[in-house]
């Protein structure tokens, strides 16, 4: 009998370990859609239309999509080769919410007056690393902000500010992790040195935010006032972009950066819903990063 005990706690044990490394081991925790799809997915209706105030833009260019879904979907517009985020166009200013829970972890100010023929060009750049076990090491990462309270000295100090040419990342002020499109650089102490000194922004790396906090507002390109969101996220499969054996997508360079995280097209590889502090939310969903009822 005390054989047979042992032998049922031993299966027991093996069934728990392999299904915990099941659950984390792929992209996420969540294995399949949430259990209540009540506001699931809601406002994709109206990202679609065109005369809606916020609404979808381009989204990731396909050929670098890796897990998941490859094509976003409406409105269909094509992609520049290489483009890893999702734009979401809405007005200059608006506040773009955190979509779970996260840590800040770098920021790129990378904002001019202009750059070619857009006056101005807001460039400003922020990453995140997920907090929460339903998405454990996805990194998720804001651009073409105008400004964000994370950066309390951003457009206060002139040292963080515009500058006359967008020069990208050779002419920013920059600290910690930032994603580019094969590898991924971390910026200050033991890594690269930052263009500009970043001190002036007080950027408050390090900083933990709540799902549907306010983690910036969204900026313009010349006229087209947007956000534009890119997700990088965990599987237990090696990315080929990563690694440089994407034909198309041959590096100048080595790559560099962690070759399990990959790229995916955030309108169609995530569950999505409005944020408000009474809305309960479903493993793995994510707060739409706008408020719904603007």
């Amino acid at each position: 009998m005390k054989k047979v005990t042992a032998y049922i706690l031993l299966v027991l044990l093996v069934v728990l370990f392999n299904f915990d490394r099941k659950a984390y081991s792929a992209s996420s925790a969540l294995t399949k859609p949430p259990a209540d799809m009540s506001g699931i997915n809601e406002m994709h209706k109206v990202l679609k239309k065109s005369n809606s105030k916020i609404r979808f833009g381009t989204h990731a260019d396909p050929k670098i999509i890796t897990l998941g879904p490859q094509k976003g979907g409406s409105p269909g517009y094509t992609a520049y080769k290489g483009k890893t985020s999702m734009n979401i166009k809405m007005p200059l200013d608006t506040p773009v919410l955190a979509p779970t829970d996260m840590v800040l972890v770098g920021f790129d100010n990378r904002s001019a007056l202009r750059h070619g023929k857009f006056t101005p060009f807001d460039d400003l750049e922020l990453c995140f690393e997920s907090t929460s076990q339903d998405w454990p090491n996805m990194v998720v990462c804001f651009y073409h902000l105008r400004t964000s309270p994370l950066l309390p000295g951003h457009l206060i100090n002139k040292k963080c500010g515009l500058v006359k040419k967008w020069l990208g990342s050779s002419g920013s002020n920059a600290s910690g992790r930032i994603l580019y499109l094969m590898n991924e650089s971390f910026y200050g102490k033991g890594g690269i040195s930052s263009a500009k000194d970043p001190k002036p922004c007080k950027a408050e790396i390090g900083r933990f935010v709540k799902r549907g906090e306010i983690i910036g507002f969204s900026g313009q390109v010349g006229k087209n006032e947007h956000v534009a969101i890119k997700f990088k996220v965990k599987s237990d499969k090696l990315n080929p972009l990563t690694l440089g054996k994407l034909p198309k997508y041959k590096p100048k360079f080595k790559p560099t950066g962690d070759p399990y995280l990959h790229w995916v097209q955030p309108a169609k590889f995530f569950y999505w819903k409005c944020f408000s502090p009474q809305t309960k939310f479903s493993d793995g969903v994510l707060a739409y990063p706008f408020q719904c009822n603007d």
